[in-house]
């Protein structure tokens, strides 16, 4: 849809009300126009969550605190996607947070956010830009370690070191991953610079989204070589894993090779062409 200019609209505006409607609930409980609310916004947090929910008990209370003490005066906005089952729930549950929430009879709506943000356990926090991109799905747990919002609005690194036990999103797109536990810090690192090149470049030519992951060691390591029936504690070794379709992985360079800029390029290549064999992960 190629919406007419409005003057004084905030660029955010009109994404956010394609995003969430015309109209959002207020922290008391008033309907309030989505374009008004949001106005300004330095990112708009998608809070998915239900008063059912143990863990969403447990983090709502941290993720006031962090909105009330610091994330407020950064310009970030929030709106509860509540995932209760009774309107009394939802607004009780609504009272407990001081920002904005989604209409409880917007089921639809709220069916397709948990779809566009790959909400698959709650609670889940998605950030979005003023431009209605996501910054990221995962905030939860950066509210958690980073309470303060000194990284805010938390995107995402290019290259994520799976040895953190963060798996990002790997099990959302086709992800480049490097196991390298018995590589030295130094080849490590310069693994690491070097995907992160690829990464830079793939993301600007606009292309498919892939993941792209490194693992020095940590417990996902053994468990991916054991998924792609490698030698545990192996030698370095560079996998395509498509976790989404049907659970998929395509072996790369192994040994020293898989260290190397080249044998990356040549991997997602040859993934992107169809020109390297399908495996099944945990197949015999």
């Amino acid at each position: 849809i190629n919406w007419p200019p409005l003057s004084g609209l905030a660029s955010g505006a009109m994404p956010f009300v394609k995003l969430l409607g015309e109209k959002l609930i207020s922290s008391v409980g008033k309907q309030v126009c989505t374009r008004e609310a949001l106005e300004g916004a330095s990112a708009v947090g998608l809070y998915f969550s239900a008063s059912w929910c143990a863990p969403c008990r447990n983090f709502t209370p941290k993720l006031v605190d962090s909105y009330n003490g610091f994330l407020e005066k950064k310009g970030f906005k929030c709106v509860l996607v509540s995932r209760d089952r009774t309107v009394p729930d939802y607004e009780a549950y609504a009272t407990k947070m001081p920002w904005l929430s989604l209409p409880f009879e917007e089921q639809d709506r709220s069916a397709s956010l948990g779809e566009r943000y790959g909400v698959k356990t709650i609670p889940t926090l998605a950030i979005v830009d003023p431009q209605g991109n996501t910054i990221t799905t995962g905030a939860r747990d950066d509210v958690v370690r980073d309470p303060e919002g000194k990284e805010y609005p938390w995107h995402p690194p290019l290259v994520r070191d799976l040895a953190t036990g963060n798996p990002g999103n790997v099990n959302e797109v086709p992800s480049l991953v490097l196991l390298c536990e018995l590589a030295t810090q130094a080849q490590q690192q310069q693994a690491l610079a070097e995907m992160t090149e690829i990464a830079r470049e793939w993301c600007a030519a606009g292309g498919q989204p892939y993941g792209y992951f490194i693992v020095s060691g940590g417990q996902l390591a053994p468990r991916i070589r054991d998924l792609c029936r490698l030698q545990a504690d192996g030698p370095p070794q560079l996998v395509m894993l498509d976790i989404p379709s049907g659970g998929a992985f395509y072996r790369g360079a192994v040994g020293h090779d898989a260290l190397e800029e080249g044998h990356m390029k040549k991997l997602l290549s040859e993934f992107e062409s169809g020109k390297v064999k399908r495996e099944q992960l945990g197949g015999s």
